[in-house]
């Protein structure tokens, strides 16, 4: 018994093609998933010891009326937020129209016509007159075989998301910033404050100065050494003065306002204060990802770049298209009235790349690349944000000692001031010593304020550096993807 060799049978050119064709289109790469190593610490290197919670409105736990009025109607009037608004009206009808390639196009058609000719009834046999409407409707349907429309559907949808994330980041920015203006502002008050009741006071001590020299009881080196003072307190106003009005400008713009006209939430006439700074704790890092909505707009952008490169890769299969056409007309020729009839007509088509110089490819690595720099800004971003937690706990750490070094030493320098005025009633010290120790006493207070306004808007940088700022209940502070189709999930992209 014997056995002929088995013969294999060459495959049709163009069904080759087509195969080298599929074969190339599976062979593309695949998207590296992002590295979030930085945030998945077990907590931050310069953690507290404090188990207390950074709270979405943080504001709030500065007790201040006036900051909480102003960080609200930013939030809502600002332009920034408001042009993040139509930003994201805009993506959400672009994701619209990107999604109705997923299903077909119906459109209703219709005509009317009526030719005469005007010629004999012999010759219109053979060129009748007609009159003939005509309605229909057309179908169209890219059927979506390989995912390349849904792939485009979830790039669309993740803009939009990627767009409304974007309106968080505006007011989130906007919160530590009008935080910021208004601690500056109130600090700048502070200060003006002090210096005009040192300024009095100084004042008052020159006219002493002169008074005594007059009965012989001081020189005239005293008198110029006052005087110089007084001059001196007073060439740190003008400053003060333009901080306290700039910082009311840039407010009145933050919350959308003319810069023209006083804010009603800033009275000039209550006494300057400054808001006791709340304490706050960073958690986990890992709690970054669902908090800072800058992180949240990388992770879209990540996701949507990925769809994008699962449809340049769809795009080297084959595409099937679907018409179908359903109508009704009604004809006259010369004077015979046809019965109206109908009619129908569908038909499947599909096109194929079998030949484009290599453009389908590039567009494959051209996206591959970009998904891949979205991953990077994506990486990039999660080790900014530890780090600028990192750096905003060190600091106020840091600040606090400070500040209570700072109360400190003017506690001390008022006490010594106390007892120089003491001796100088009684002789002992001159008034230059008495005035050194005025100025020591000044120098205190002042660098005093500046640190507890330094300690205030460390806080600030910290609430924001924690992603706190831009809802009001901690519940909507975290992404639920289960909101989303099943195909924008991150599991699902590739």
């Amino acid at each position: 018994m014997s056995f002929s060799p088995l013969r294999l049978r060459p495959l049709p050119p163009l069904l080759a093609v087509c195969l080298a064709a599929l074969l190339s289109a599976c062979a593309s790469p695949k998207p590296e998933p992002p590295d979030v190593s930085a945030a998945e610490d077990a907590s931050f290197r310069q953690a507290p010891d404090q188990a207390l919670v950074v709270e979405s409105s943080w504001w709030r736990s500065f007790d201040d009326a006036a900051l909480m009025a102003l960080v609200q109607r930013a939030q809502s009037a600002n332009h920034d937020v408001r042009i993040a608004v139509q930003r994201a009206r805009q993506a959400r009808a672009g994701q619209t129209a990107v999604a109705s390639r997923l299903w077909p196009t119906v459109s209703l058609t219709g005509s009317a016509s009526d030719e005469r000719s005007g010629l004999p009834d012999q010759v219109k046999q053979g060129k009748p007159d007609t009159r003939a409407y005509r309605g229909a409707l057309d179908l169209g349907w890219e059927l979506d075989v390989f995912g390349a429309a849904r792939a485009g559907a979830d790039a669309a949808e993740l803009d939009a998301l990627t767009a409304e994330e974007g309106v968080d980041v505006a007011r989130w920015l906007v919160s530590s910033e009008v935080a910021r203006q208004y601690i500056v502002w109130q600090s700048a008050r502070l200060r003006l404050a002090k210096l005009d009741a040192l300024l009095k006071a100084q004042a008052d001590t020159e006219r002493l100065t002169r008074s005594r020299e007059a009965a012989g009881l001081a020189s005239r080196f005293d008198v110029a050494r006052a005087a110089g003072e007084v001059q001196a307190l007073a060439a740190q106003l003008p400053p003060l003065r333009t901080l306290v009005s700039v910082t009311e400008t840039q407010l009145a713009v933050l919350v959308g306002a003319n810069p023209n006209r006083p804010l009603a939430e800033l009275d000039p006439s209550t006494a300057p204060w400054l808001p006791t700074p709340p304490r706050l704790s960073a958690r986990q890092p890992v709690d970054l990802l669902m908090r800072r909505p800058d992180l949240r707009v990388a992770q879209k952008q990540f996701m949507a770049e990925a769809a994008r490169l699962r449809e340049a890769q769809a795009d080297r299969w084959p595409k099937f298209f679907l018409a179908a056409a359903f109508g009704r007309q009604d004809l006259r020729l010369n004077a015979l009235d046809l019965s109206p009839v109908r009619y129908s007509t569908a038909a499947l088509a599909f096109t194929m790349p079998l030949f484009d110089a290599g453009r389908l490819r590039a567009a494959v690595e051209r996206q591959s690349a970009k998904e891949r720099m979205a991953t990077l800004q994506y990486e990039k971003a999660v080790l900014g944000a530890v780090k600028d937690v990192d750096d905003s706990l060190v600091a106020l750490a840091q600040e606090r000692d400070r500040s209570a070094a700072l109360d400190a030493t003017t506690q001390q320098r008022r006490m010594g001031l106390r007892h120089a005025d003491s001796l100088y009633r009684e002789g002992q010290i001159d008034l230059l010593q008495l005035l050194d120790a005025r100025r020591a006493v000044i120098a205190a207070e002042l660098s005093a304020i500046d640190g507890q306004a330094q300690l205030a808007l460390n806080t600030v940088q910290l609430a924001s550096a924690l992603g706190g700022g831009w809802q009001d209940t901690p519940a909507a502070m975290t992404t639920n993807t289960s909101t989303m189709p099943s195909s924008l999930a991150p599991e699902s992209l590739p």
